[in-house]
């Protein structure tokens, strides 16, 4: 079945009519007959034009046809093979969900495969769970499966995406069943004398964390663990040390975690923050040491556990560049379980998203039959060159 991506195009198939009008009113030249002498021929009156007459009707066809494919090109010609699969795409989160089943069965009436959203895309029968999966790379496997139409039916997590994203074309249909909202307790910490209990509520749109006093220790819920710092400074180094000390103890007033702040490296510390021009120590702990380089940022991350401070620290640096958030942000990231509260996080890629992106892309379906069709183009554009040449048109 031959289908368009861009029909509005098809309206330029009315340039056809300009070929025709100017081959109609052309006049072809006369042939040019040699004489030796004039002495003998006497003017008469030319020839009137008294009808319309197509000319170069060879020229005149290549032409119409070169029209014609340039058209094709731009509308997007592309063949929809019906003989190819139809695939109605689960997601297993939506197992629980009545009215994603519900449509799943309706579409496996209407001669729709049922596939599950993992790599591969196994069958209904199958019960294997895959531990994790990427949506982006999910749909470009669809793509690779050149099937005629695929309907897809997830709850859209955004912790599913990761990496380039994908365009879906269109013959491929994301639909979103947004997860309820939830509210889960992730850890309770003692500090001062009180409980703090850290609560996560998410939904599709939003998450985020609440922190309440507690009388009582949660039975369900393990104690946050102690994050040990060391803070090893020089003499030179005293006033850069005494602004880390108190951006610390703001974080631990401010956030619900317990700080061990120690002057000397130790075998279980957590966080090492180096302030000397000396070699740092070799260490199983994450550091943060400083080297003074050229740039906006106060404190980036060199490799995997060493994050470096760009500049000597004073107040307007620290105020300016936010210190004490990202030093939170660096020191806390591992203190509640980072696995579970992805695995609780509720927020969804909505389906506009899509739709908005593929308005954007309008990519052409399918480019292997495309390029044969551009190669036939420019063939013709050779010879109707060549052939106005030879013609004198």
């Amino acid at each position: 079945m031959i289908q368009f991506t861009q029909s509005v195009w098809l309206w330029g198939l009315a340039a056809l009519a300009l070929p025709i009008a100017i081959h109609l009113l052309s006049r072809k030249e006369g042939r040019v007959i040699p004489v030796g002498s004039l002495r003998h021929l006497h003017e008469t009156t030319s020839q009137q034009f008294r009808g319309i007459k197509l000319n170069e009707l060879l020229l005149l066809a290549v032409r119409l046809i070169l029209i014609l494919l340039f058209v094709l090109l731009l509308a997007g010609l592309f063949w929809k093979n019906s003989d190819r699969q139809l695939w109605v795409v689960v997601d297993r989160d939506l197992l629980q969900n009545t009215r994603a089943m519900a449509m799943a069965d309706s579409l496996t009436n209407k001669n729709f495969e049922w596939r599950w959203l993992e790599p591969g895309f196994p069958k209904k029968d199958k019960s294997e769970i895959s531990a994790s999966k990427n949506n982006w790379q999910l749909i470009e496997q669809l793509h690779a499966q050149h099937l005629q139409h695929a309907i897809v039916l997830t709850s859209g997590l955004l912790t599913e995406f990761t990496g380039e994203y994908q365009p879906l074309g269109p013959h491929i249909d994301w639909h979103v069943f947004e997860p309820s909202a939830r509210k889960v307790n992730v850890y309770a910490v003692d500090k001062s004398g009180s409980t703090f209990l850290r609560t996560m509520h998410s939904s599709a749109m939003r998450t985020h964390f609440v922190t309440d006093t507690v009388n009582v220790f949660p039975d369900s819920l393990q104690q946050a663990t102690t994050i040990r710092v060391s803070l090893v400074a020089d003499k030179n180094f005293e006033d850069d040390a005494r602004l880390v000390s108190a951006a610390l103890k703001s974080i631990e007033a401010q956030v619900p975690v317990a700080i061990e702040l120690q002057s000397e490296l130790q075998s279980n510390t957590d966080w090492l923050i180096w302030l000397s021009e000396k070699v740092k120590p070799e260490t199983s702990a994450k550091v943060i040491s400083v080297y003074p380089t050229q740039g906006n940022l106060l404190l980036v991350q060199h490799s995997v556990n060493q994050w470096q401070l760009t500049k000597r620290l004073t107040v307007d640096a620290a105020l300016q560049s936010d210190f004490t958030i990202q030093l939170a942000n660096l020191i806390t990231e591992d203190v509640g379980d980072s696995d579970k509260i992805s695995r609780l996080d509720n927020r969804t890629l909505p389906e506009a998203f899509f739709k908005k992106a593929e308005v954007k892309t309008a990519a052409v379906v399918d480019a292997g039959f495309n390029v044969p069709l551009l190669v036939l183009f420019l063939l013709f554009l050779a010879a109707e060159r060549i052939l106005a040449f030879v013609r004198k048109q």
